[in-house]
């Protein structure tokens, strides 16, 4: 086993699972407590470890955080810009079948072939929710879901399994989400009225951009790098 390799792909399903929640679902009463206290901040610093003090968080964060001290409906006002950025046909609309599909036609060939996808890893994370497979939230969501499959494999030293798992990844975000990410995140931070969805807009870029070069070092290390990566691990 590599536990280093194994930890990272632990880190990095946490950090997908966090920023889908944040895209699928409205703000919880425990996400408000952190921002009113504070403590959202570090959170969303790891993201962003090279800088310091306030540029250690994303882009008007930090002024957020203050603001929310004296905004009284804090968590009606968050509800109803999730509603308006992820949910309502607005003109974000974080479907990857908005970005590229020329008709732009949700549930047609760029939502089928996300389906496919998923079927072809083996994931059941539809079932749990009720949202286009092609939303920002559910591919985020079925990356967490590679990297707790690779995570795995490392544990137990599952090769084939493990040269698989980081296979999809690569797919799929070269296939998928680089493909249309970072134009849907430019429109919700210019679309955003509060700071805090365009931080989670710059934090997903800027998760995504270190991603695309991580998983592109690990393909190399491990998929075209194979046979020496079966001496090493055990």
């Amino acid at each position: 086993m590599s536990e280093l390799e194994a930890i990272t792909a632990g880190e990095r399903e946490r950090t997908y699972r966090f920023l889908s929640g944040l895209c699928l679902k409205p703000p919880s009463d425990s996400l408000i407590t952190m921002i009113k206290d504070g403590s959202i901040l570090s959170v969303f610093q790891d993201n962003y470890e090279d800088g310091e003090g306030i540029e250690s968080y994303p882009a008007g964060l930090f002024e957020f955080v203050r603001q929310a001290e004296s905004m009284p409906d804090l968590k009606d006002e968050l509800e109803a810009e999730h509603t308006a950025l992820f949910v309502l046909p607005s003109d974000v609309i974080p479907h990857e079948a908005v970005y590229l599909d020329r008709d732009q036609r949700l549930g047609g060939r760029v939502t089928i072939s996300v389906i496919q996808f998923y079927e072809k890893a083996g994931a059941n994370i539809l079932e749990e929710c009720i949202s286009m497979p092609d939303h920002l939230g559910m591919e985020l969501e079925f990356m967490a879901f590679l990297c707790s499959i690779e995570k795995e494999s490392w544990e137990k030293t599952e090769i084939e399994a493990l040269h698989k798992c980081i296979e999809l990844q690569k797919e799929f975000m070269d296939e998928h989400l680089s493909k249309w990410v970072y134009r849907c995140c430019e429109k919700i931070i210019e679309r955003a009225e509060y700071g805090f969805y365009k931080a989670v807009a710059r934090s997903i870029t800027e998760f995504m951009k270190n991603e695309e070069e991580y998983i592109a070092e690990l393909y190399s290390k491990v998929c075209r790098e194979g046979e020496d990566l079966c001496e090493t691990v055990g």
